[in-house]
C-alpha cells in the first residue's frame, strides 16, 4: 500500500476546511438511503483462479462505475490484494490485507493502525479522526491523506481492509459508498502461498496488543499500554474501544442518521461559500 501523506498544518486553509467538512459528513454514516433510484453493484476481487472476496455497494444510478485493476502485492509480514474502481472517473482503491500472523479478534484502534503500518509505514503519519465509522456493522478508523479520504476496518477478524477515495469524488458519493459497502472475504482463499510466511516470521506489533474481548462479560485487563495517536498525541486509551463504539452505533436510530447527514451537507454548502474567499 503506497499512500501520499500530507499534514493538516501544511495544507491550505480552504483544503483543510473542505476535508474537515467531508469527514464530518462521513461521521454521520451509515448513510440514509433517501432515493429510490439506487443500484446495488457486486463484483469479485479476483485474479486468475483465485477469488479472494466479494465486493458489494449501493450507489445512485447516475454514478458511472468502471472496474479498473486488481493486483497482489508483497509486503513485510504478509500480502495484500488491491482492487481499483472508477466512480464517475474518480478512483477508489480497496486494499485487503492478509498478514502472516493474523489477529484473532477485533483490534483496538492503535493495534489496527499498527497492523496497517506493516503494509505501509506512512499510514502512521495520516491525520486520523478521533471518531469512528461503521462499515458493514463493524467499527472503522478513518482520516485524511493529502487530498484523499481513507477508512480502514476488519471485514473479518483475520483480515483488514483499507478504502482510499480521491478528493475529487463528490462527498455525497463518498458517504453513499462507505455507508453501503461490504467486503466478504472467501474463507480458505488467500494470496499467502505455501512457504511465503516462514516459521521464523517475527510477530507484528499488532498481534502483541491485546484485542477487543469477544466476551461481553469478560473483566478488563488490570494494566494496558497506552498507544499514542500520531495525529493528536493523545493516548489511544482515552478513545472508546471498537466493541463499545460498534454497540453504540447499533443503538443509533435511523432518524438521527438522516438528520446528521442533512446537517453535514448544509455545513458543507456553507463551507464552500466561505472557501470562495480564499
Amino acid at each position: 500500500m503506497k499512500l501520499a501523506i500530507l499534514s493538516c498544518r501544511s495544507a491550505p486553509l480552504g483544503v483543510m476546511l473542505f476535508c474537515c467538512i467531508i469527514l464530518g459528513l462521513l461521521s454521520a454514516l451509515p448513510a440514509a438511503c433517501q432515493s429510490d433510484n439506487l443500484t446495488r453493484i457486486t463484483m469479485p476481487m479476483s485474479e486468475k483462479m483465485n477469488n479472494y472476496a466479494e465486493l458489494a455497494y449501493i450507489l445512485p444510478s447516475r454514478v458511472n462505475v468502471e472496474a479498473d485493476t486488481l493486483q497482489v502485492y508483497n509486503y513485510t509480514g504478509g500480502r495484500e490484494v488491491k482492487a481499483s474502481i472508477l466512480l464517475n472517473g474518480s478512483r477508489v482503491s480497496l486494499y485487503l490485507l492478509y498478514p502472516c500472523q493474523p489477529p484473532q479478534a477485533l483490534l483496538e484502534t492503535g493495534a489496527l493502525e499498527t497492523l496497517l503500518a506493516a503494509s505501509d509505514p506512512a499510514i502512521l503519519k495520516a491525520n486520523y479522526s478521533d471518531t469512528l465509522l461503521a462499515i458493514s456493522g463493524r467499527p472503522a478508523i478513518w482520516g485524511q491523506m493529502a487530498n484523499q479520504i481513507f477508512a480502514a476496518y476488519q471485514p473479518t477478524n483475520q483480515t483488514a481492509a483499507v478504502i482510499v477515495m480521491e478528493g475529487g469524488l463528490p462527498e455525497e458519493t463518498m458517504a453513499d459508498f462507505l455507508g453501503n459497502l461490504s467486503i466478504t472475504p472467501n474463507e480458505g482463499v488467500t494470496p499467502l502461498t505455501p512457504g511465503y510466511c516462514p516459521d521464523t516470521t517475527v510477530a507484528t506489533a499488532a498481534s502483541t496488543v491485546a484485542p477487543v474481548s469477544a466476551v461481553d462479560n469478560a473483566p478488563p485487563a488490570e494494566e494496558t499500554t497506552a498507544v499514542t495517536n500520531p495525529a493528536t498525541s493523545t493516548p489511544a486509551a482515552a478513545t472508546p474501544t471498537l466493541a463499545e463504539t460498534a454497540k453504540n452505533n447499533a443503538l443509533s436510530a435511523k432518524e438521527k442518521q438522516a438528520a446528521d447527514r442533512a446537517a453535514a451537507l448544509k455545513k458543507l454548502d456553507e463551507a464552500r461559500q466561505k472557501m470562495k474567499g480564499y
